[in-house]
C-alpha cells in the first residue's frame, strides 16, 4: 500500500521585499495566537479571542497577508457571538494557512 500525501499545498504570497525581515516574524507571532486563542475558546473568554481577530484584522494586509486579514475578521465575529465551535473551526483554517503560505519577496 502506498503512502498518502502528506504535504499541503503552497500558498504563494507576494509582498515587498521591504518585509524581508518582519514577515517570518509577523508569521510566527500568528502561531503564538492561535495558541492563546485556543486557550481562551477553552475559558470561554471570548474578548481575548475577538481581540486577538480585531489585531491580525488590522495587520494582516498590512504585511502583505490579506487572508490572514480576512480570518481575523471572521474570528473577531464569531468571539462577539461567542461561537466556540465556529472559532475552533476558523482557527484550524488559520493553522492550515500558516502551515502552506509560500512568501516570495518582490
Amino acid at each position: 500500500m502506498g503512502d498518502l500525501p502528506t504535504s499541503i499545498p503552497r500558498r504563494t504570497v507576494r509582498i515587498s521585499a521591504e518585509l524581508r525581515e518582519l514577515a517570518p516574524r509577523f508569521l510566527a507571532h500568528r502561531r503564538g495566537d492561535v495558541d492563546c486563542m485556543r486557550e481562551a475558546i477553552d475559558r470561554e473568554d471570548f474578548e481575548t479571542v475577538r481581540a486577538i481577530g480585531h489585531t491580525m484584522k488590522g495587520s494582516g494586509s498590512a504585511y502583505g497577508f490579506d487572508d490572514i486579514t480576512t480570518l481575523g475578521a471572521e474570528i473577531e465575529r464569531l468571539a462577539k457571538a461567542r461561537d466556540a465551535q465556529a472559532l475552533e473551526t476558523v482557527v484550524t483554517g488559520l493553522i492550515e494557512y500558516l502551515d502552506s503560505v509560500e512568501v516570495i519577496f518582490d
